[in-house]
């Protein structure tokens, strides 16, 4: 839970750590997403009080040591951090915009997450309500788990996508095809195993996808990210393997040649 504060006229958030919970949730998923071999999927361990304030502070710095706009931690107590302002609720902002601002939010939201991803770094959880806006850039808040203790860094990256993508998909309802299109070009810049991984995921939930689609609106918007998400890996390992394919033949990348 974060608390509005005000420090000498500057707002400020004070996030407290109640105890962990979600054990058994928590391991039937990851039974599940072990079981069919979605390790994206997997979830991290859900801590609770001064660890899970110390997971937060660490990743906080780590990433803010990679270029991420993440906040500053301005103070802490035994089971709190006092974390810097950095912007308005992403949620909010999607909600008041018009398609057009909806749009030129999620480009930028994506060439944002593409960047961090490029530093070496993984957020964990990009969904628009921990996110913030500040009218030029994207930030990131909500570190109180880190995936890396169950997956390894692409892995983690590919989650990051799956996790943002369902995320927006709510604002797609009725325009999925913009929002695959968006996601196709964001992954021109992913490595070439984060979209291997999100592909592998999205492909086994294409028949989960189809069912949803008739379960009311959370089925439909589920269904839109998995669809959209699976578009767009799929395009960007077809690419990938014709460029391996035309590098093994002759040593070059002649197709990068014709498109230049």
């Amino acid at each position: 839970m974060a608390e509005a504060i005000l420090i000498e006229g500057q707002r400020a958030w004070l996030k407290y750590y109640g105890e962990g919970s979600r054990a058994f949730a928590l391991g039937l998923l990851n039974l599940v997403a072990h079981r069919f071999g979605m390790d994206a999927l997997r979830p991290p361990p859900h801590r609770g009080g001064e660890q899970a304030r110390d997971i937060e502070a660490r990743r906080l710095a780590e990433l803010r040591e990679q270029g991420v706009n993440v906040p500053a931690v301005i103070g802490e107590g035994r089971a709190a951090l006092l974390l810097e302002h950095t912007g308005d609720s992403f949620n909010q902002c999607m909600r008041d915009a018009d398609d057009a601002g909806r749009d030129r939010l999620v480009k930028a939201a994506m060439a944002t997450l593409a960047d961090a991803h490029a530093r070496g770094a993984y957020l964990g959880q990009p969904l628009p309500r921990n996110m913030t806006w500040d009218g030029e850039n994207v930030g990131f808040l909500d570190f109180e788990e880190d995936p890396l203790e169950v997956m390894d860094l692409p892995t983690a990256q590919a989650r990051d996508w799956l996790m943002f993508g369902y995320g927006v998909a709510k604002y797609y309802d009725h325009r999925g095809e913009v929002l695959q299109d968006l996601l196709i070009e964001a992954m021109e810049r992913a490595q070439g195993p984060v979209v291997e991984q999100a592909n592998e995921v999205t492909a086994r939930l294409q028949s989960l996808a189809r069912l949803l689609k008739r379960a009311g609106r959370s089925g439909r918007v589920l269904a839109q990210a998995i669809f959209a998400l699976h578009a767009a890996t799929s395009l960007g390992l077809v690419l990938l393997t014709v460029v391996c394919v035309d590098w093994l033949i002759d040593g070059q990348v002649d197709l990068l040649g014709m498109l230049g």
